[in-house]
């Protein structure tokens, strides 16, 4: 039950993250034009690759040790607090070197301001604690937080946002709602934790050194293929390129976000199954996570290929049509991404195998590295869609490799196949409304009215014993008790 209501809440927030970017960022994209997203991206992107470096393998780390020590409050203070203060004397170290950066790379000192800024939030994401927080199974209060600074944002944006020139102010309020999120999390802190018997003298650094560093590695290896391509595309083309690259990349990230939420919402009770030596529970867990992934992920990949010009022009306007095909080819990313989160991220760093995922992000690393200084140059936008895309896929056939060893995997080709052939349907509802309706927002969502009727009978009816049909046959006897 405890699982269900983390997922509830997880996804509730992934949503609105979904929600509300889809409201600013086309106001955003219309109001500071495609250089000005370019560069608010490429401040964004590398403020984020310190805020990953300067975690130390935390937000995997820590929500594991926390999950552990959860039970007991004295043991749980002293967790946070070691796991915490090796995360600020990162930041605090980190923030030296970006600060050299911002002075020394003609790049950076071109928009000092805004790199300044961007400083700032860098330095004020070690009050975030949202591994603190999943690590306790709070996805209520994460939920909650978040809308209510998201619903901040946006008023800020209409209100401080209105030309071109007023871009560095997106960094002046990040910074600001920075600040209510650590007053926020500071409350719910003082609830959860007990200081009272608190001693630096009892405090152990250095027993997380060592599990931290090799997280620290794959996380790092990870962020090379991840965080860095906005940020080469910057170096090596143009800020333009950036900004129709980041803009298409914006939007599927927006629902891999969401489907990432079910697996970090099962995360903690994965790791709490595997270590109570529960492994037929974990297993089921894991099956179920993979079929709700792929069959809402399928269907995402092949509505965002068919209908990227509609799209692109909706919500961003004709001046992106750059950006459509970077759109299509990032899309399958969602599918991609879902499945390294429960090979990797899921399986694999619930049982342990570290060195299984630094080796998986390795091979990423290498291979971003090279196709970006092969592709980028020349084909900016698309060249860096298609080296996200290949290294991505590299990376989740070596987490499926590695997965093998630990679990059976016989099921799971047979529940992907089952929902690649359930695509054709999709294929005639996006052809035949393309053709019919000249409207674009209403040809989207006659589109994707239809997509979610066959989704529907799809997972109810035609397709056995899924998840879905699962969850629904016992609501149904929920209702049928209760009349």
């Amino acid at each position: 039950m405890e699982t269900r209501k983390n997922v509830f809440y997880n996804v509730l927030l992934a949503i609105t993250q979904v929600l509300f970017p889809l409201i600013t960022f086309p106001y955003l994209a219309r109001t500071l034009g495609p250089e000005h997203v370019g560069v608010l991206n490429f401040a964004e992107s590398f403020a984020k690759y310190f805020v990953l470096l300067a975690a130390l393998g935390i937000p995997i780390y820590g929500v594991r040790e926390v999950a552990k020590a959860a039970s007991d409050r004295t043991l749980l203070t002293k967790t946070f607090s070691e796991i915490f203060i090796i995360n600020a004397l990162g930041t605090l170290l980190l923030s030296l070197v970006f600060l050299v950066f911002i002075i020394a790379v003609p790049q950076l000192a071109a928009e000092q301001s805004l790199f300044s800024w961007a400083l700032g939030y860098f330095i004020l994401q070690v009050f975030q604690l949202e591994w603190f927080f999943s690590g306790m199974n709070q996805f209520k209060f994460i939920a909650i937080r978040s809308l209510v600074i998201r619903l901040c944002f946006i008023a800020a944006v209409f209100l401080f946002i209105r030309n071109t020139n007023d871009y560095v102010n997106y960094f002046r309020m990040q910074v600001g709602l920075a600040v209510i999120l650590a007053a926020f999390n500071g409350k719910r802190l003082w609830d959860l934790l007990d200081f009272s018997g608190f001693s630096f003298a009892r405090l152990e650094l250095k027993k997380h050194i060592k599990p931290m560093a090799l997280l620290f590695l794959t996380i790092f290896t990870i962020s090379v293929y991840f965080s860095l391509d906005t940020i080469l595309l910057g170096f090596l083309a143009d800020n333009e390129s950036v900004g129709y690259y980041s803009s298409a990349l914006k939007l599927n990230r927006l629902f891999i976000g969401v489907l990432s939420a079910i697996s970090v919402a099962m995360f903690p009770g994965l790791v709490s199954l595997y270590h109570k030596g529960e492994k037929e529970a974990f297993v089921l867990l894991v099956k179920q996570c993979f079929y709700v992934l792929v069959s809402l992920s399928m269907p995402l990949v092949l509505g965002i290929v068919t209908c990227a010009p509609e799209i692109i022009h909706i919500l961003l306007g004709t001046a992106f049509d750059r950006a459509i095909l970077p759109l299509q080819i990032t899309a399958p990313l969602i599918l991609i991404i879902s499945m390294s989160g429960i090979f990797g991220f899921q399986i694999l760093s619930a049982v342990g195998k570290d060195k299984s995922i630094l080796i998986s992000a390795l091979i990423g690393m290498f291979i971003s590295i090279i196709l970006a200084f092969l592709l980028v140059p020349t084909l900016k936008e698309e060249g860096a869609a298609i080296t996200i895309l290949l290294t991505e896929l590299a990376v989740c056939i070596a987490f499926v490799f590695f997965t093998r060893k630990e679990i059976s995997l016989s099921n799971y080709t047979t529940v992907f196949f089952q929902q690649l052939l359930g695509l054709i349907p999709y294929l005639g509802i996006v052809f035949l409304f393309k053709l019919f309706v000249p409207t674009l927002l209403l040809r989207l969502l006659v589109i994707g009215v239809f997509s979610l009727a066959w989704f529907v009978v799809l997972q109810l009816f035609i397709l056995p014993d899924t998840v879905f049909r699962t969850q629904w046959n016992r609501l149904a006897d929920r209702f049928n008790k209760e009349e």
